[in-house]
């Protein structure tokens, strides 16, 4: 047999440590042995001082040194929570943010103003995490989800099928609007990719070196896919439809404006838990 789980985490956290990403090694750890032992983190804690196999501790190095060089933990361990609920995730595919359930969040919002059964579109689906949460919190909801990268793709149907939503959620390569019908919804979704390749904030190393391109960036100030959702939306909303968009903080007020300039009412910035905003709604009234 192997160190105990209390030596191992102890091995870990130094580890980690000294990784590239350091923002929490005890949480890492304990993420990544539990996924290797195939237990919850309340088991890892009450079994504190079992020995572990030898196999399962090689594992368990392996995946270790690859978290150590800044390998998303979503991609170790094939999923990440959001909304309460576990989506598979696999690398070329954008790993759900926290950030991103206050998107969910605003969407309900507007998604419970409209009475009876609602259609919805989700522009950059990437996991599908989005589009599956909406239908899986309201009744009678359907939506169709959007993206240009196989990866996602198939990572979306991935989870459409693991949350036997097929018949409600229909998945489909398109450039935003560009292989859509004519067909207009209740509710428009989307977090675009919003970094600039030359202005603004640079993401994170870990971020920049593992997560794809694709789903990150969006021309040279990042608004390049905002500006389009923007202008195209209303061709696919009905009167009295919604427009929800994430976008970065210093954004706002800007996409804000366009949608206003659009021909949005009702616009309004949403915030997250540090009094930031993170994004934008509007109304079209046609």
């Amino acid at each position: 047999m192997g160190p105990t789980v209390a030596e191992t985490l102890q091995q870990a956290v130094t580890r980690l440590g000294q990784g590239l990403d350091k923002s929490s090694p005890r949480l890492d750890a304990e993420v990544l042995l539990a996924h290797v032992q195939n237990w919850t983190r309340t088991e890892l804690h009450c079994r504190i001082t079992d020995p572990l196999p030898k196999s399962r501790y090689r594992e368990f190095l392996r995946l270790l040194d690859e978290r150590a060089q800044g390998v998303p933990i979503a991609y170790l361990v094939g999923y990440k929570e959001f909304f309460s609920r576990r989506f598979w995730v696999k690398p070329g595919v954008l790993v759900p943010r926290p950030e991103t359930e206050l998107l969910v969040e605003q969407a309900l919002t507007e998604l419970r103003k409209t009475p009876g059964p609602t259609r919805i579109l989700d522009l950059c689906c990437g996991s599908g995490c989005i589009a599956i949460t909406l239908c899986l919190e309201t009744l009678g909801t359907t939506a169709v989800a959007t993206d240009v990268s196989p990866d996602a793709l198939a990572q979306s149907r991935e989870n459409v099928c693991f949350f036997a939503v097929e018949e409600r959620v229909e998945v489909v390569e398109s450039d935003l609007f560009s292989a859509l019908s004519k067909e207009a919804f209740d509710l428009i979704v989307s977090n675009p990719p919003y970094i600039g390749t030359e202005y603004g904030p640079r993401p994170d190393a870990n971020v920049a070196g593992h997560e794809p391109a694709l789903a990150l960036y969006s021309g040279a100030d990042g608004t390049e896919y905002l500006r389009e959702i923007v202008e195209r939306a209303p061709a696919h909303l009905i009167e009295g439809g919604s427009l929800v968009v994430e976008c970065a903080c210093f954004q706002a007020e800007r996409v804000e404006a366009w949608m206003a300039d659009r021909g949005f009412n009702q616009t309004c910035l949403w915030h997250d838990l540090s009094g930031l905003p993170r994004g934008v709604s509007g109304r079209w009234e046609g």
